[in-house]
């Protein structure tokens, strides 16, 4: 008797270990946001690494015709920065570089102002008091180094104040490709989406994209939906130029609670949130998360380009993940406080 009153316990408790997200709310809040025009693309939210919501929304072309699918591949912008991160990470794991290497000695040659006070832990943080790109910077083809040096041209920044500024991420993809002797994409694609096996993640190019790829639009001040412009995506390198599917990035989320990819000590470093610089970590910003009942400890990476935005929200402790990947700019991943947004009410609602 004593067994079977210890099965039914065990399994009561599996229910509700599975239960604990309750998806008709979830469905709610996404499909209030499909009907108001404010979100087109692809929400996959998971607990313990497996999908409890995967839906999709909109079309992937200018003329309405294909629909988005679950599978659909999504331009993830500045979510690029988060492989670019565990890279380096992973170089100093081998003592092929240190955080506190300055840019001067390991990338001597591109002579950059205040290069011996600026270092890999700068970078990886945006306190390196570098420029921002120009916004017209896209429309022509750059090679990283190009960027760089057209870049240093515009006003710089102080040193050890946070400025968000993809020149930071350009010059760790050369750190990369000096110091693992092979090509950024090569680096990534070796040791983090190989080894993953996310197969649907990969680099774009312009006017080269991968099938089944979600084309990005923005809509002007009336609602219109409009093409956006061609850019030379590739100009982004380490900064932004990756694509991926939902699917894959919950490979990337689930590897993270492991040692797959970094160790313990590297992902802590990864987490470690400097309120003084904007929460930031390294490519990610931790907090915690002060509008949901229990105030999740998250790990967040935002991305957008034009119409292309999307985020990865890692609620660390109970190891839930939201996925959204949109092709619109009526969504907005930025957002904070919000609470009624689509991205901070999905929060709220499987804390």
């Amino acid at each position: 008797m004593k067994i079977i009153t210890i099965l039914v316990l065990a399994l009561i408790g599996s229910f509700q270990s599975e239960a604990q997200i309750n998806i008709q709310p979830i469905d709610s809040i996404v499909q209030h946001a499909v009907k108001n025009d404010l979100f087109e693309g692809t929400i996959l939210i998971a607990e313990q690494g497996k999908p409890v919501y995967h839906k999709s929304f909109g079309f992937k072309d200018k003329g309405k015709v294909k629909p988005i699918e679950n599978s659909t591949r999504f331009s993830i912008a500045s979510i690029t920065k988060m492989f670019t991160a565990i890279v380096i990470l992973e170089l100093v794991e081998e003592r092929r570089i240190q955080l506190s290497d300055p840019v001067s000695a390991l990338l001597p040659e591109l002579k950059i102002p205040n290069a011996e006070n600026i270092t890999v832990h700068h970078l990886l943080l945006h306190i390196s008091g570098l420029p921002n790109e120009s916004d017209n910077f896209y429309k022509k083809r750059k090679a990283p180094i190009q960027f760089v040096s057209t870049t240093l041209s515009n006003s710089f920044h102080t040193i050890d104040e946070f400025n968000y500024a993809n020149i930071d991420y350009v010059l760790l993809g050369l750190i990369i490709e000096k110091y693992d002797k092979t090509s950024w994409e090569k680096s990534v694609q070796r040791r983090i989406l190989e080894k993953l096996k996310m197969d649907e993640t990969g680099f774009l190019k312009k006017g080269i994209y991968p099938g089944n790829f979600a084309y990005t639009f923005s809509c002007n001040e009336d609602g219109k939906r409009l093409a956006d412009p061609l850019l030379n995506i590739e100009n982004y390198y380490a900064a932004g130029c990756m694509y991926s599917t939902a699917e894959d990035l919950i490979k990337l989320d689930q590897a993270m609670y492991t040692d797959e990819l970094l160790t313990e000590k590297s992902k802590q470093l990864m987490y470690t949130s400097y309120p003084k610089y904007n929460y930031s970590g390294y490519s990610v910003w931790t907090y915690n998360y002060p509008f949901a009942g229990s105030q999740p400890r998250v790990m967040e990476r935002r991305g957008g380009i034009l119409g292309a935005t999307a985020v990865l929200i890692r609620m660390l402790d109970t190891n839930k993940t939201i996925v959204i990947l949109s092709n619109n700019n009526q969504f907005n991943p930025d957002s904070f406080g919000n609470t009624l947004g689509l991205k901070e009410a999905l929060m709220i609602e499987i804390d």
